[in-house]
């Protein structure tokens, strides 16, 4: 019985652990995945400084994205933050 209670505090940090850092980290890896795997030509995007684009080219380590009309900028992929589901209404729509 006292080994019991010399374990159970242990098993009680473990178990916070988990549940305080293991578990939100691993959500964070999955939501990350989904967007890298969403990506693809023709998909509005956000990037990491907040600009509004469409990826044109995409490969293993890049994107091509056009922020304007004519306007391509070169990010790398972990430079998308989001990717956006529905077009864009006001000032920042492409045209």
């Amino acid at each position: 019985m006292e080994t019991l209670y010399t374990i159970l505090p242990l098993l009680l940090i473990v178990a916070v652990f988990y549940l305080l850092l293991f578990r939100p980290m691993q959500k964070r890896n999955r939501e990350y995945a989904a967007t890298q795997a969403a990506l693809g030509p023709g998909v509005r995007v956000m990037m990491g400084g907040g600009l509004y684009a469409t990826i044109t080219e995409i490969d293993d380590q890049d994107v091509t994205v056009e922020a304007a009309p004519g306007v391509r900028l070169r990010y790398s992929r972990q430079g998308v933050v989001k990717v956006l589901d529905a077009p864009l209404d006001g000032p920042e729509r492409l045209t």
